[in-house]
């Protein structure tokens, strides 16, 4: 018998194998519909330099590890998420190569197309301001993410060219 106030493990065994298969079974399904589609991926995360004053950016760079994209290669998909602490308004862009293209993202996070058939091999970037402090005080610092899906070149891409 149990010490009183004390399950047997054995009453524990069942709920722990089911969260095993659970977690095993969530953790491999990206990596499964990633190779069953044939798409790679390289993700990255960072943090901004502290933003001390409103609308001061704060530029951070994305890239893949060197070599890890093979040349030719174009996004399918990017995905983009930012978080920090407080209650600032906190304007994000992640754009493509720089500062020319980019899509704001509304929330935490964007999942976009709007990057697709670019170069996967340039760096992506988030660009941060504070629009407003609410209360927050200054330097605040934001935590980035930013995964990008690739392929190779479309089809019709490469028989253009002809």
């Amino acid at each position: 018998m149990a010490a009183r106030g004390h399950q047997p493990v054995s009453h524990f065994l069942p709920v722990a194998l089911a969260c095993a298969v659970v977690f095993a079974a969530a953790a491999g399904a990206p990596a499964a519909a990633q190779n069953a589609a044939g798409k790679q991926a390289w993700t990255q995360a960072s943090t901004s330099t502290g933003l001390h004053s409103l609308e001061q950016a704060a530029t951070v760079a994305y890239r893949p590890k060197p070599n890890a994209v093979p040349p030719g290669s174009v996004i399918t998909q990017v995905y983009a998420d930012r978080d920090y602490a407080g209650q600032a308004a906190v304007q994000t862009s992640v754009c493509w190569n720089g500062t020319g293209r980019c899509v704001d993202i509304v929330g935490r996070s964007i999942n976009s197309r709007a990057f697709n058939g670019l170069d996967a091999t340039q760096p992506m970037h988030l660009v941060h301001r504070v629009r407003a402090w609410h209360g927050s005080r200054p330097p605040l610092y934001i935590k980035g993410n930013i995964t990008v899906w690739y392929g190779p070149p479309a089809p019709d891409a490469a028989s253009s060219g002809r």
